[in-house]
């Protein structure tokens, strides 16, 4: 055996114990990557990542020859990078996410692959009038004279992701101040507990993941009044708003409703009401239409129905849930 592939063999098998030995294996780019920033994120991140860099070659070999994880759907990630192994036993979220802390923001170099759509939005600038609005309407740029500025009258797609950044795109982009670079390593994908996470998956914006949530109780809140399934989460508010309907029907129906609240005690996370007892209203007031006796004495005995009940966590609803 030559050095070289001596060499090779020894590097394919440090590759294989290093992947077997983690639980979450990623591949990341190095494109436009500095060394420096590269040995400040191992410093800064050692107890949480090992980083190994090596040949490409290497990692695909080693991908088809480790048996115990199926990890082909890495391979994808190594033709559209320069690649780097990321090792960890983190959660893929939590690694993407300490990782993507550390990137910091530049400006775009001619040459550069974007990494983004970068759009120039509309609005004034700090440029007064001259040959820059040459350079402006060049690009694409619409604008204007306004209080004796440069105003850029329309938002403007300059770049779409993963496309070329041209020359004099890259000198406005900086004249404007805008740093559509991301300085830092760039997860592809990543592997664990037999699962491949892309980019597009890892990359979430936590605000609007929490507002989603926020928005799907809501509407299961909303599901379930609809649908008449109840449960411990949900009784409080459905008893409040079929309090609420009663004293509204009893207004249309023109009766006095005396209502007061006896007694509120918990036991076992169990509310018990006793709500009161309703009047009539006088006798020259029964003339409404749709008002009689017996329709009175019916809303009164559904009341004492809905105010006697007690619903208990372990009783069976009468729905059952979509989710069920």
């Amino acid at each position: 055996m030559t050095r070289a592939k001596e060499l090779k063999a020894r590097e394919l098998e440090q590759v294989k114990e290093l992947i077997n030995k983690y639980e979450t294996v990623s591949i990341a780019d190095l494109r436009s990557l500095p060394s420096s920033t590269l040995q400040r994120l191992r410093n800064k991140l050692r107890d949480k990542i090992y980083v190994k860099v090596t040949k490409k070659s290497i990692i695909s070999l080693a991908i088809d020859q480790i048996k115990n994880k199926d990890l082909t759907s890495l391979k994808q990630a190594l033709d559209i990078s320069i690649p780097v192994l990321i090792l960890s036993n983190e959660d893929p979220f939590k690694l993407f996410k300490e990782i993507k802390a550390n990137k910091s923001k530049a400006f775009a170099k001619p040459g550069q692959v974007s990494p983004m759509d970068i759009i120039v939005p509309a609005g004034p600038t700090n440029f007064t009038p001259g040959p820059i609005i040459g350079e402006l309407g060049a690009v694409g740029l619409q604008t204007s004279v306004e209080q004796g500025k440069i105003a850029i009258k329309k938002e403007k797609l300059l770049v779409r992701e993963n496309e070329i950044i041209k020359p004099e795109i890259a000198s406005i982009l900086s004249k404007l101040n805008i740093t559509p670079i991301e300085i830092g390593l760039n997860i592809v994908s990543i592997y664990k507990d037999k699962i491949v996470y892309q980019r597009e998956i890892l990359d979430i914006d936590e605000k609007q993941y929490i507002n989603n949530l926020i928005l799907a109780n809501s509407q299961a809140f909303a599901l379930a009044e609809k649908i008449g399934y109840i449960d411990k989460e949900n009784v409080k508010m459905l008893l409040s708003k079929v309090y609420i309907t009663t004293l509204n029907v009893g207004k249309k129906l023109n009766l006095e409703l005396n209502t007061e609240i006896k007694k509120l005690e918990k036991h076992d996370n169990v509310e018990k009401q006793e709500v009161v007892e309703h009047k009539h209203h006088e006798q020259d007031k029964r003339n409404v239409v749709g008002y009689t006796e017996d329709s009175v004495k019916k809303a009164q005995d559904i009341l004492r129905d809905l105010q006697d009940k007690k619903i208990h966590e372990q009783e069976k609803p009468k729905f059952k849930s979509a989710w069920d």
